[in-house]
């Protein structure tokens, strides 16, 4: 499974790349206009900060300007990969974009169909928001489980990655239902990275054994 992170932090970013678990960071407007960088210089540190892709999505609602965004964030860095919305004018983008072999992260879904359909147009990636599905489904672990059941049965060459996380217990769930990708914002990624108390309490045992021992000459124990 690929963890990407969804920040615009690019100093966290760097943080996280050093623990050799990171495959990219996701970004949206709404992060982006948070960071208060322009566009290309949010876009830039987080590209520096580690060696993964970098999602970034159109603002436009209209499918020729979606297509000019798209293409000038290729443009900026091939590693971009172009966030474009699951609508009617969005599906006319994406394959427009996939015709011009633009990497493309298909986002804002909630349905079955709608995977369907961004993969279908060219998606590579496709991004349901899992905890918009589950609030309002009581069914939304299964209707995941259908959008995973989707691409595997039909062999589309893309992966599902899923958004929106709020809890743990979420991850978890994407763990179990076998999910290409999550992405987690920071506050998530904290919680669940952070040291279990069965391993702090077995390393403060091994320390303590440890302070009996013969000393070593040669390896830095």
């Amino acid at each position: 499974m690929e963890i990407w992170l969804d920040t615009a932090d690019a100093a966290l970013v760097e943080q996280t790349k050093e623990m050799g678990i990171l495959h990219g960071v996701t970004t949206n407007p709404s992060i982006l206009a948070q960071s208060k960088l322009s566009a290309e210089e949010a876009l830039e540190k987080l590209l520096q900060a580690q060696n993964g892709p970098v999602t970034a999505q159109v603002t436009a609602s209209q499918s020729d300007k979606m297509i000019e965004q798209g293409l000038a964030l290729h443009q900026f860095s091939h590693r971009i990969i172009v966030k474009v919305p699951v609508t009617k004018e969005g599906l006319k983008a994406i394959y427009a974009l996939s015709q011009k072999k633009v990497p493309i992260m298909a986002t804002a879904v909630f349905t079955s169909p709608q995977v369907l359909f961004a993969l279908r147009a060219g998606a590579q990636y496709v991004a349901p928001y899992f905890s918009s599905i589950c609030e309002s489904d009581p069914t939304g672990v299964s209707e995941f489980n259908k959008m995973l059941k989707l691409l595997r049965h039909y062999q589309f060459p893309a992966k599902l990655i899923a958004a929106s996380l709020k809890s743990t217990e979420q991850v978890q769930e994407c763990l179990d239902a076998g999910a290409d990708a999550i992405t987690l914002n920071p506050a998530l990624f904290a919680a669940w990275i952070q040291d279990h108390e069965d391993t702090v309490e077995r390393l403060q045992k091994f320390a303590k054994d440890w302070k009996g021992a013969k000393p070593s000459k040669k390896i830095p124990l």
